[in-house]
């Protein structure tokens, strides 16, 4: 169900994009403000950065995961 009647799909959307969106509008808004004011310590830090690199690799199988199911709805068979 689309509410917006202006909605327009973009095509060029993937896994690793929306991710990266998002994870810089959580950077921008909560841990950039938080870092200026001190109110991360190191451990805080590097816990922020693995979460960064899990998500970045669930991401990218993510994608992979598209771009094989997009392969397959074009029609080749390759997994036959």
């Amino acid at each position: 169900m689309n509410i917006n009647p202006e909605f327009q799909s973009d095509s060029e959307l993937n896994a690793e994009i929306a991710m990266e969106t998002c994870m810089l509008a959580i950077s921008d808004t909560l841990i950039e403000p938080a870092m200026k004011k001190g109110e991360l310590d190191e451990t805080d830090k590097e816990l922020l950065a693995m979460i960064a690199l899990t998500l970045k690799g669930i991401a990218q199988k993510a994608k992979a995961y598209e771009e094989l199911e997009g392969r397959a709805n074009e029609g080749n068979h390759f997994r036959n």
